[in-house]
């Protein structure tokens, strides 16, 4: 059997970078948080006192 060398993994995603140096998912956290937050703030309330 030949030998093949396997490179090591690396996530080229942690690696890529956004406008001004910022990293793709913290870019991404950064623009879901607000609209997460806002969408549970106007879901509507249940008529039912629980």
């Amino acid at each position: 059997m030949g030998r093949f060398h396997v490179p090591a993994y690396h996530s080229s995603a942690l690696e890529r970078r956004g406008p001004n140096g910022i990293s793709t998912m913290m870019l991404m956290v950064v623009v879901t948080t607000p609209a997460v937050l806002a969408a549970v703030a106007l879901r509507p309330r249940s008529k039912s006192a629980r």
